[in-house]
């Protein structure tokens, strides 16, 4: 095949973290080209990325093939394999082979739903916003399976996203009409966030999988299997109402963050209207106040410094309401112009 550098340079980038480093099958360390895709394999996930000019192809580019591909001159590029599965890559007088395998020892998991399946569509962008809204709250590993897995619940109206992990809980939602559950893998949700995906999404699922099928990508994901958590119930009123800017409070946090090598709590101060944000411990004494939208009563609370940072950053509004109840209830954070929203759980400070 002959196809420009940069085209294939730039579909290889986006596929190429899933192709596994080793595996039973040495056919999979590698990306397989086949009716006009490339397409990139694991156990638990499947991409496939759809390539002009490339169609009536079918043969794999090995792994160790990828930074040569990446760092030859802008151009056209062609790739041939020989009758005992030899690639060989060209452009004008650069010349190198990589031994494959044959296409059809590449066995990737299904890119079809088990009949019985369902599907429904959404807005690319709706789609992508409200997972990045929410997957900070995602853990990469947890002894419960269950908080490893981005929720995706369609019921009553909405379409909800959800991600908890013991400490903290980000919730989006969005309006939609129908009834699915969807228990997502953190790190498929992580690679479709990587792809750009445009236009309306597809997705199929059963009770085992999912495919989130775009214009130019196609996703197939295991889906986690369980019963999520009771998410709503601990989006309860708390009678300290107030808000803040929140670029003010993002900087404020990250200013007293970097004053420090240790892991200590930011201390809440609220007094009427002021919020002194204080870090103290050996290597750091700051403080700084900000202006609170509305007076509320006094409290004095800790909070653990990443989490609350992760927390404000995961919103886009200008302004974020704060909701408290006590020094041992948790922060709720909410924006002022979607429906997006988080807890956070306080931490003992030092007395």
């Amino acid at each position: 095949m002959k196809i420009e550098k940069v085209e294939l340079t730039k579909k290889i980038d986006k596929l190429k973290s899933v192709v596994p480093k080793n595996s039973h099958n040495p056919a999979l360390v590698g990306i397989l080209i086949q009716d006009g895709y490339l397409i990139a394999s694991n156990t638990e996930m499947t991409v496939k990325a759809k390539l002009e000019g490339i169609e009536g192809e079918s043969f794999i580019i090995p792994a160790k093939a990828f930074d040569l591909i990446k760092n030859l001159p802008d151009g056209e590029v062609e790739i041939t394999e020989n009758n005992k599965n030899l690639i060989t890559i060209k452009m004008g007088k650069i010349k190198n082979s990589y031994q494959s395998f044959p296409a059809d020892e590449y066995s990737y998991s299904a890119d079809r739903i088990a009949e019985g399946g369902s599907s429904m569509k959404i807005q690319s962008r709706n789609l992508k916003e409200s997972m990045a809204h929410v997957l900070y709250a995602v853990p990469v590993q947890n002894s419960n399976i269950i908080m490893t897995a981005l929720y995706l619940e369609a019921s009553n109206g909405k379409l909800n996203f959800v991600g908890l992990d013991g400490h903290v809980l980000a919730w989006d939602r969005q309006d939609f009409e129908g009834e699915f559950k969807l228990l997502l893998p953190r790190g498929a949700v992580e690679k479709l966030l990587t792809l750009e995906m445009s236009g309306e999404v597809l997705i199929e699922y059963d009770n085992h999988s999912a495919i989130f099928r775009s214009e130019g990508y196609e996703i197939f994901t295991r889906l986690i299997e369980g019963k999520y958590f009771a998410y709503e119930k601990i989006f309860e009123e708390l009678p300290m109402q107030t808000g803040v800017k929140r670029v003010e409070m993002l900087d404020a946090i990250t200013r007293a963050k970097i004053c420090t090598d240790e892991k200590t709590p930011t201390k809440f101060e609220i007094e009427g209207d002021s919020l002194k944000l204080s870090i103290k411990d050996s290597t750091a004494d700051y403080s700084e106040v900000i202006q609170l939208n509305t007076p509320v009563e006094n409290l004095v609370i800790g909070f653990n410094s990443r989490l609350v940072l992760e927390t404000i950053k995961a919103f886009s509004c200008e302004e974020i309401s704060l909701s408290f109840g006590g020094e041992k209830l948790p922060m709720i954070v909410k924006a002022c112009d979607s429906e997006m929203q988080a807890v956070v759980l306080p931490v003992q400070l030092q007395r």
